[in-house]
Parts: C-alpha cells; structure tokens; sequence
C-alpha cells in the first residue's frame, strides 16, 4: 500500500514538474526544476530497498560474523544526498543565470528585440522572408523531382 501511495506522489510530482518546466516564466521553470529533482529522489528512494535492517556500524569487531545481509544498503541514502547537493548547485546556477539576464535587459546594455529569446513570453520581432528563401526552397523540391523520376526510370 505504501508503494502505491509513493508511485502516485512521484506521478504527481514530476507530472506537475512537467507542466511548470514547459511555461516560459523564468520562475515557474525554477519551480518546475526543483519538483523534478524532489520527484527523482523520491523515485531512488521508493526504488530502494527497504528491508529494515541495522546501520552498518560495528561496535564490536571480534562479534562480527561476516554476514552483512543483516545491514541496510547506505547507497541509495548517498545517491539521493548527492542528487539534492548537484540540484540546489544546478538552481543557484540557473537563479544566477536569470539574475544576470534580467539585469542585462533593465539596464540597456544589449538589443532587446531579440528573436532567440527563449523567455521572451512573446516574439518581439518576427524574421523577415526574402525572395531568396523561396528560390533555395524551389531549387531544393526540383532537384528532389528529379532525384525521384531518375530512380523511377531506373525501375
């Protein structure tokens, strides 16, 4: 039962990662990023092991028998610690990145219509077509004509 309940939390989790990751608000990306790694390291945790067991400390190395079926596996434990540290350094990154960007755009320094800002929450210049687009592109679909109608003389 326990399971089940973990698998839907981790559903829930990373379905709702999923739909804040795919916005174009700089926040909701973070957000989105954040319930991602929380949704991974629950995945890694629920996935594990879980049989109860005793640390793997020896207080007394003589009362040793050499069975360590008897410990629980400290693996997952490390993998999820390492996962949360590369994650909180990957959002300050990413916090750091938008930081700069947004200083960036408020004081002038750079074009602010850009065309391959991928934050921008809509276009703000749009590409024009040039007669030589459609030339290349007419070129292209006569040299696949006749690409196809030498391969059908060959059959």
């Amino acid at each position: 039962m326990i399971a089940l309940v973990f698998a839907v939390l981790v559903a829930v989790l990373m379905g709702t990662a999923t739909y804040l990751l795919l916005q174009r608000s700089p926040i909701r990306m973070v957000l989105g990023l954040g319930l991602f790694t929380h949704a991974v390291n629950m995945l890694i945790f629920g996935t594990s092991v879980s049989d109860r067991g005793q640390p793997p400390v020896l207080l007394d190395k003589a009362a040793f028998d050499g069975d360590i079926s008897q410990f629980v596996d400290p693996l997952p434990q490390a993998l999820i610690l390492t996962a949360i540290v590369i994650s909180f350094g990957i959002a300050a990154f990413i916090i750091a990145l938008l930081h700069r960007r947004h200083t960036l755009d408020m004081s002038g320094e750079n074009c602010t219509d850009r065309v391959d800002d991928p934050f921008a929450l809509e276009p703000r210049a749009e590409l024009d077509a040039v007669e030589e687009d459609y030339e290349w592109l007419e070129d292209v679909v006569l040299l696949r004509r006749q690409e196809q109608q030498a391969r059908e003389s060959r059959k």
